[in-house]
């Protein structure tokens, strides 16, 4: 990797025509989420602010896991305004996000992607290359404001991540550009949200031709420990995945769904 963190100059000029009206990059933090989450908290008006960091120490994901950066990846975290229309959606966000990884990634590297529902993109092989956790606050006006994170694997050297991950160098089979792909990234992120909410039918039609869930036989374990062994046959207009189980289709969010794997 040519720097350490990627240009915040360079990022503000490549994507002043994107919805992002300031990137902020910091060498490390806790958490990007959980930073700009305590500006929300603190009445700021974030949305459309992205903040950018090399190393996150105290990171969060799904079910209050510990998502700490290694060396190599990239936390990215988004603010966005929300609607009250659109809080109906907000499932979505995890998705598109992943969509928006598949974009960037797959022209940068000229390498074919596939989402894992609801928030892993994976290289070829099942390698995990991303992970996302969309987080949300209401604000007073019956709206709110979403905070979209994304952990990027950009290069990671031998030991400092499990064998199941994957990077953007070793898709590319090169160094990569912190700045470029952040670049890259961003601005899919940007046109991905175009379509939402009010393209829900564009966002399915085009997570579905790339998804690894769907089709597959999968086990999800609800909460209670209740398990549901079927296909994965289709995502709704919430974002939600619908399993045909034994006793007929189950429909499960993201946070419903403890563990959510592909069964042989």
């Amino acid at each position: 990797m040519s720097n350490d963190v990627p240009d915040q100059e360079i990022l503000a000029e490549q994507l002043s025509d994107t919805r992002w009206r300031a990137v902020e990059v910091i060498a490390e933090t806790g958490s990007t989420n959980a930073d700009l989450i305590a500006r929300i908290d603190a009445g700021e008006d974030v949305d459309g602010i992205v903040l950018i960091a090399a190393r996150q120490t105290s990171g969060r994901g799904r079910h209050a896991r510990v998502w700490e950066t290694p060396p190599g990846q990239l936390a990215v975290s988004a603010a966005i305004a929300v609607d009250a229309d659109a809080i109906r959606s907000l499932g979505w966000l995890s998705l598109l996000t992943g969509l928006a990884v598949h974009d960037a990634v797959s022209a940068l590297t000229g390498t074919g992607l596939e989402l894992k529902w609801p928030n892993d993109v994976l290289a070829p092989g099942g390698g995990k290359l991303s992970g996302i956790l969309s987080e949300f606050r209401l604000t007073g006006d019956g709206g709110g404001v979403a905070v979209i994170g994304t952990g990027l694997n950009l290069d990671l050297p031998a030991g400092s991540a499990p064998d199941t991950a994957a990077s953007i160098s070793g898709l590319a089979d090169a160094p990569v550009d912190q700045t470029r792909v952040a670049a890259a990234y961003l601005r899919a992120l940007s046109e991905r949200l175009a379509d939402w909410p009010d393209r829900i039918d564009v966002l399915a039609g085009n997570y579905r031709s790339v998804s690894a869930t769907l089709g597959s036989r999968v086990r999800l374990i609800l909460p209670g420990d209740v398990e549901v062994v079927g296909i994965a046959t289709d995502i709704d207009d919430e974002g939600r995945v619908i399993v045909d189980g034994p006793d007929g289709p189950v429909t499960a969010s993201a946070g419903d769904v403890t563990h959510l794997r592909p069964v042989d």
